[in-house]
This record gives C-alpha cells, structure tokens and sequence, in this order.
C-alpha cells in the first residue's frame, strides 16, 4: 500500500509537472513574439555631433538621428532613399541590401526632432511574383522616381539589373529593365547609384558604378553608353549614390548630388558629397559641398536625396550601418545655393 501510495504521489507530482510546464511553453510562446505581431514603427533617437566647418560655406548640418525600428528586424543594410513632401511632414522611401523597400514619415514633433513614425516594410518582388531572398538577387543599391509617372526604378549590385516598379503597387511583382549596352561590372562594385533624367533627348536612367564609370542609359531604346565622368574625390572613395536636385526648376534638373564613401580598418568611414552637372555626355564636378568626417557623426553612407525648401535645398543622407547593432543612420543637411 506504501508503494502504491508514493507512485500514485510520484504519478501526481509529475502530471503536476508537466501541466506546469506546458503552461509556461504556452505562456512563452505568446509572450516573445508580441511585438511582431503589433505594427512596426520608427523612432529617431538624436546623434551627438557638433556643427561641422564645411567645405562649402553654403552647407549647414542640421542634425544626425538613428533609426531605431519597433516591431521588425528588417530595417537594416539601407542602400538609398527617396524623400518626398506629404503636407507638414517628409516621405521617406529606401531599400535595402535585402531585398525590401522600407517606408516611414518625418513628421516634426515641435521641439527640433521627430515623431515616432508607422513603418512599413514591403518585400521586392521579382516578375515571377517571387521575393528576393538570396542575398545575390536581392542586393538593392540604387533607388530613383520618375518625377511624372511615379515608377520606382531600382538597381541591383549582385545578379546585375535594373527593375522598375508601379508607383500604385509597390508590393506587386517588378519589371526588369532591358539595357542593352551594359558590361559586366565587377563583382560587388557595380551599379551603386543610379537617377532619372529628362531632357531633349528623351528620359533616361544615369548609372553611376561603385568601382568606376557613368552609363547613360535612354528608356526609349534600352540602349546605354559610357559617358565622360570626373574620377572619384581621392584614393580609396569610391561611388554610392546619385540623385537629381530639383526636376522643377529648369537650372538645376541637370544638377546632380553625387556621393562618394571611403573605409579603411584604421581610420574607419568617411564620405565625400559633391556636386555634379551633367551636360550632354559629360558630367563634371561643380564643387564639394560636405566631407563627412569626425565630429560629424560617421558610418557607411550610401543613399542621397533632397528637396526644395524656401532658402534652397534640404539634403538627407542614409546609412548601411558599419556596426552590428543594425541601426542605421540619417544625416540632414541644408544647402543654400
């Protein structure tokens, strides 16, 4: 009877045991993956950095924040972006070395930063409707818009292309870009940087290279060729990122912003942002407008973009983030021309 009794308890104390601990899996199990499941945000937590001496007189920092994401891990390796204005608040787009577009709003909380922003994160999908899950295909370096239709044009730096996308369905499947013309640029420097021209000629996309070279590429007859280019600021930059100035104002739609990064182990990153003009075949330098150095905050800069503001031009720079905590980094600079 005793040994009856001490299994009959030893039987209870492990049922006991096991319902705990299935009540604690169940418990675990809803309780980690919760902020997943809530919609994903934005926060800009302010960069220490004191106001630069820049090359161009005309250029003034104005701040430096990093994008801390709730809700996702998938707002990391940003390669460039698209700022736009909505009202009282900015429209940022960017992609990423992985194959999503990223999307969230800069709306000024009144006391020189910004409120907290929705974030919506929207995988790239090839023309077979599939996302872009291997890192070689879905390596986003450059984003562009057509100014009239609103089509993204994006340029991938591993499988070597170009794919445009609707302005209205963003999450639908891509276009590839016929370019006839292109080499083969080498592995993992190719096409960083790519903006949409307009002029006389007919629309077109120009291609900067991260390991040298300008490719002018005509949408009409998919067809592109090298054109005249400036070389790099100094040893060691290479290219990252081009985008028009202003598609509204006549003197400036073949103004150009074109930034260049620099890395060594020692020394670590800088950037150098320029400005460009594009005539006919021929793009040259105008001047330097910023060098990225310390006390500005630095990291891997990569993506450009501005718009018009009343004294002249408001410029944001993005990072792909050097260290490993995954944030990256968003510059702002005022330009007045």
């Amino acid at each position: 009877m005793v040994v009856g009794f001490l299994n009959l308890l030893c039987y209870g104390n492990l049922m006991r045991f096991i319902f705990v601990s299935l009540a604690l899996l169940a418990t675990s199990a809803h309780a980690e993956p919760q902020p997943y499941l809530q919609k994903p945000t934005v926060s800009f937590r302010a960069l220490n950095g004191s106001d630069l001496k820049p090359v161009n007189p005309k250029v003034r920092y104005v701040g430096g924040y990093e994008l801390v994401a709730k809700g996702t891990s998938e707002l990391v390796g940003l390669s460039d972006l698209h700022v736009s204005p909505d009202g009282d608040r900015l429209k940022v787009e960017a992609v990423s070395d992985f194959g999503i577009m990223a999307r969230f709003e800069l709306t000024p909380d009144g006391k020189g930063g910004y409120l907290d922003s929705p974030l919506e994160i929207d995988p790239l999908l090839d023309p077979q409707g599939r996302r872009l899950t291997d890192k070689n295909e879905a390596d986003a370096e450059g984003l562009t818009t057509d100014p009239v239709s609103g089509n993204r044009y994006i340029s991938f730096e591993g499988h070597q292309r170009v794919i445009t996308f609707p302005h209205d369905l963003l999450s639908g499947p891509g276009e590839v870009v016929p370019l006839g013309g292109l080499p083969v640029f080498p592995f993992n420097q190719g096409m960083e940087a790519v903006t949409y021209i307009q002029d006389q000629r007919g629309d077109a996309l120009l291609i900067g290279v991260e390991a040298g070279g300008f490719w002018r590429c005509g949408l009409a007859l998919n067809t592109c060729m090298e054109i005249h280019g400036p070389a790099t600021p100094g040893f060691l930059y290479m290219m990252t990122s081009l985008a028009v100035v202003d598609y509204g104002d006549p003197r400036r739609d073949h103004d150009i912003l074109g930034l260049y990064r620099y890395y060594d182990p020692i020394t670590g990153p800088r950037n150098v942002l320029r400005l460009l003009h594009l005539e006919g075949d021929t793009l040259t330098v105008v001047s330097n407008l910023v060098k990225i150095t310390p006390p500005l905050p630095v990291d891997n800069f990569e993506g450009v973009s501005a718009i018009k503001t009343a004294t002249g031009y408001r410029i944001f720079l993005v990072s792909d983030n050097v260290k490993a905590d995954g944030m990256s980094k968003l510059l702002i600079f005022d330009w007045m021309p």
